[in-house]
């Protein structure tokens, strides 16, 4: 938490926005219940410690890798969905990031998709 705050406080002395992937101390979030938790502290972190005006504060909520027949992956897109959807109804003026990648590892044997 002191790391974040310190950078935090470097971007914020720049006048820059911050984007924050949902990753802590545990590693990245991948459950919708981590996602918004990490959200969550973030943003309070972020707009009472660290100075930051809600816009500037762009939540990456984690697109994970979809479609690739693991029963654990199941979950991950709407669990990306519904957690920008609480970001956005729960942490006012935070946007909202997804970064799409690794499309060609995602629907590997999925030629139709791919």
């Amino acid at each position: 938490e002191a790391e974040f705050l310190r950078q935090a406080k470097v971007i914020r002395r720049l006048g820059a926005a911050t984007v924050v992937m949902c990753f802590d101390e545990q590693g990245q979030a991948d459950t919708y219940e981590r996602r918004i938790a990490i959200a969550e502290r973030s943003y309070d972190l972020l707009t009472q410690k660290a100075g930051f005006a809600p816009h500037d504060i762009i939540i990456d909520a984690n697109i994970l890798t979809v479609a690739t027949g693991m029963a654990e992956h199941d979950r991950y897109a709407i669990d990306f969905i519904e957690a920008v959807r609480w970001i956005k109804q729960h942490l006012p003026g935070a946007l909202t990031s997804g970064g799409v990648s690794n499309v060609s590892f995602s629907f590997r044997g999925n030629e139709p998709v791919r």
